[in-house]
């Protein structure tokens, strides 16, 4: 951050061990693993780190028999680049306290989703048929009313469907979770019908998740194909370009024979052009 402006952020899933690590050594290995993160920009530069876990302000001034051999070797990286760590209240670290709390988005208009409530059929129709789910009202600071499910421990309101993409925008946008993670967060806190197969949809054509996450694709082996035992029974064809333009064509059909190799290029002034009009301009003798 610079004058309390986000420049990056990191995260990363804690495993089975760190997940009992205490909150001394959870928030030491969030110190440890963003430096080492940033690296790249910190070095040479001096820098605070701000905490809202007050003991960590006192880590550097501890005696090194108070802490475990792992919290010296992270202790020790640190200080190669900083010792500065000072104290920040949660109230008032915005910035951390908005990535680790979901919760502090406030754009949601409630009073106008109280109001599709009243014109919404379909949630008409689950009130009176879904007995598997419990509307209950609540009033709204406005004094509007709300209708919310209560069979979870969360209430969670239900969302008309004017709302549904917008919301699921707030969520997933913030830091475009996993698939899993983002019908973890919408089913938790909102409710409509068949919400999860809608999340799974929006969250796999996100064109930011498209563009940043490394998908793992499936490797097929190289086909394997017969070969021709006459010229012309197997001919390869495709089009090529766009070309430095010559003569007003830019692009070429390719037509290659397996048995024989031989091969003809047809110029073509563009590739949108009608199935028709590439009959006209290629003799049945070329193929």
């Amino acid at each position: 951050m610079i004058h309390g402006k986000q420049l990056d952020f990191i995260q990363k899933k804690l495993n089975p061990t760190q997940q009992n690590y205490s909150t001394y050594d959870r928030e030491l290995l969030g110190i440890y693993l963003s430096i080492k993160y940033f690296k790249h920009l910190l070095e040479g530069r001096k820098f605070t780190v701000y905490t809202d876990h007050k003991l960590l302000i006192y880590a550097f001034l501890q005696k090194p028999d108070k802490a475990s051999p792992r919290q010296l070797r992270q202790l020790q990286y640190i200080s190669e680049f900083t010792t500065n760590i000072k104290y920040i209240k949660g109230e008032d670290n915005i910035v951390a306290d908005a990535f680790s709390r979901i919760e502090t988005i406030t754009a949601i208009d409630y009073d106008a989703i109280a109001d599709k409530q009243t014109q919404d059929v379909e949630l008409q129709q689950l009130m009176r048929s879904d007995s598997s789910l419990k509307f209950k009202s609540c009033t709204l600071p406005s004094g509007k009313t709300l209708w919310c499910d209560s069979s979870t421990p969360i209430i969670r309101p239900y969302i008309p469907e004017q709302f549904r993409q917008q919301i699921f925008q707030q969520i997933h946008g913030f830091s475009h979770p996993g698939i899993r993670s983002t019908i973890k967060l919408m089913t938790k806190k909102f409710m409509w019908p068949n919400m999860k197969k809608k999340v799974r949809e929006w969250a796999r054509t996100c064109i930011p998740c498209q563009k940043c996450k490394v998908y793992r694709h499936t490797k097929s082996k190289v086909g394997e194909y017969e070969v021709p035992d006459a010229r012309f029974n197997v001919i390869h064809i495709d089009l090529i370009g766009p070309l430095p333009q010559s003569q007003g064509m830019t692009y070429c059909f390719t037509c290659i024979d397996r048995f024989s190799c031989w091969m003809e290029a047809i110029p073509l002034p563009d590739i949108t052009a009608e199935m028709h009009s590439l009959s006209n301009t290629v003799s049945p003798c070329t193929l």
